[in-house]
């Protein structure tokens, strides 16, 4: 009867990489689970068997199970939703095929072991198939306990066998996968190191960043090992010829890369951070920068009668959204892409609403939204906060023109707008979403630089 599943990372194939840690695992367990993926990738079986046989005392009896991996499917056809959806199944059928040969152990096989290829932490989805089979015995009221043993990753040895660290000083690295890799990558990921790339998704970076430098590795730690190194143009059809020469040797290709752009590779317009300020104020209305302790207002802000009439889901924020919204607002101030205040009244010092700028549109121009808590309301609050958030973003962010908009029918915000010194430009037509699914008509206004009025008392 089993009472421990191990998880055991065995490095990249050579029985010398393995930790002491793993060893010393490997001698603990009675039968060890191998997904059986065919005749083309028997190779890899053996592989496993070689690290066993290789590490194991001789009086440590144990056996090896090879259990029929289920099909996975066509992942390079599926969008993300198939993807997942498919991946998901696939994992339930392994946790059923897993399941089966454990009830079927003899009583004196307590403890299964998955040897996992490289680090179980980086692609493996073997924890996962674990995770489910120890819930699925502890849904029958029986406890299986399990662990993970670390072992050499490919991209531990990629680095190792090209003889670099895989990051600079400083610098990020950015772990992805080819499915992944032409949807986000840019220079500012800094150093990215791709795995499960069965088709060499960099190869479509070359026309427009010709001068990365990429290292490349193919079966790394095996005797069969292949290196490339060079400016990715220079280099990518070389990789790729290895690559079709591998596979049809062996009928499988298990490589990892790594990207490197220039020191100095242009990163594209990022935007720069909001300058740091100190509460702005006309000694009635002080706006102070937004922190995680101002999550009650922003809620309350968000989920009284008037604001959610105008919202585009007309849904309440929870005190969960709302806590994560408060507490974003430092780091969007940081990252350029939004400076948000809280509104308070100088003299009792209560929060009275919130009003943010955020980075949208062409470079220089920036969006304003806002919002006052009832109490708060009629007393001219969002005027003089309007004005306040106003001339600080023209003369501080490097803004050079301000933007806000609301739904039609809503006058009060229209006046505030006037008010403040923003002129209407215009009618958008069903611009903007409602609750019940219908669009409205949004009035649009701007404000710039040049038609800031001189500071005067609000």
């Amino acid at each position: 009867m089993i009472e421990r599943i191990r998880v055991i990372g065995i490095g990249m194939g050579d029985p010398g990489h393995v930790t002491g840690e793993a060893a010393r695992a490997l001698a603990t367990v009675d039968v060890y689970l191998v997904a059986d993926k065919g005749e083309a990738k028997s190779d890899l079986v053996a592989a496993r068997q070689a690290v066993c046989d290789a590490l194991i005392p001789a009086e440590h009896a144990y056996r090896v199970v090879e259990v029929t991996d289920p099909r996975r499917g066509p992942d390079a056809e599926r969008d993300e939703t198939a993807y997942d959806r498919g991946v998901r199944d696939w994992h339930a059928a392994r946790v059923d095929a897993y399941a089966d040969v454990i009830d079927g152990l003899d009583d004196g096989e307590t403890t299964v072991g998955f040897l996992v290829w490289g680090d179980p932490a980086f692609y493996d989805s073997t924890i996962r198939v674990v995770d489910a089979l120890v819930e699925r015995y502890a849904a029958t009221g029986f406890t299986v306990e399990h662990d993970v043993i670390a072992g050499i990753s490919a991209p531990q040895l990629l680095a190792a066998r090209h003889r670099i660290p895989l990051n600079r000083i400083g610098a990020p690295i950015h772990i992805t996968t080819g499915r992944r890799l032409l949807d986000e990558y840019d220079p500012s990921l800094g150093d990215v190191v791709v795995m499960l790339d069965g088709h060499l998704a960099c190869a479509e970076l070359a026309g427009a960043f010709p001068d990365l430098q990429l290292w490349w590795g193919a079966y790394l730690g095996t005797p069969d090992e292949l290196l490339v190194h060079g400016r990715l143009a220079d280099v990518v059809s070389e990789v790729r010829r290895l690559r079709a020469e591998a596979r049809e040797r062996h009928g499988w290709v298990m490589d990892t890369y790594l990207l490197r752009p220039q020191a100095d590779a242009p990163t594209g317009p990022r935007p720069s951070p909001f300058p740091q300020t100190e509460p702005l104020t006309d000694g009635v209305v002080t706006l102070r920068p937004m922190t995680a302790t101002d999550w009650e207002t922003v809620r309350d802000e968000h989920n009284n009668e008037e604001s959610l009439r105008w919202d585009f889901a007309g849904q309440r924020l929870t005190d969960d959204e709302a806590h994560r919204r408060a507490a974003s607002a430092t780091l969007e101030w940081r990252r350029g892409r939004a400076a948000r205040f809280v509104v308070v009244d100088a003299a009792s010092g209560e929060s009275a609403g919130v009003i943010g700028v955020l980075r949208m549109g062409p470079p220089g121009t920036g969006l304003i939204g806002y919002g006052v808590l009832p109490a708060f309301r009629g007393r001219g609050v969002t005027t003089r906060a309007l004005r306040l958030v106003s001339r600080w973003a023209l003369e501080e962010t490097g803004l050079a023109r301000l933007e806000l908009g609301h739904k039609v029918g809503n006058e009060a915000s229209g006046r505030v707008a006037a008010k403040a010194g923003f002129r209407a430009e215009g009618r958008l037509s069903g611009r903007l979403p409602n609750p019940d699914g219908t669009r409205s008509d949004e009035i649009y206004y701007s404000l710039t630089r040049e038609a800031l009025s001189p500071e005067t008392p609000a």
